[in-house]
């Protein structure tokens, strides 16, 4: 058997995020991050704040692997965006 991806040798995997010159609209907080992450509507860009997980905006992304990725629940009645 073949595996698309091998096991991690990592114990924890984290994921490069960059910090934002913006002030979160919510907490106050200047320590806005922007970085890739992956949800059930697909893979998308944040910019998020750490201290109070509010999402700034949310955007669209390509896969960083190279192969479109069409979540399960974009299949689903009423699923959107």
């Amino acid at each position: 058997m073949t595996m698309l991806f091998g096991r991690p040798e990592e114990t924890e995997l984290s994921v490069p995020r960059t910090r934002l010159d913006e002030t979160c609209p919510r907490c106050g907080g200047g320590d806005v991050e922007g970085y890739t992450m992956l949800d059930l509507r697909g893979w998308c860009l944040v910019a998020r704040c750490p201290g109070c997980l509010h999402v700034l905006r949310r955007e669209p992304s390509p896969t960083p692997f190279g192969f479109t990725y069409v979540p399960f629940s974009a299949h689903l009645r009423g699923a959107g965006g």
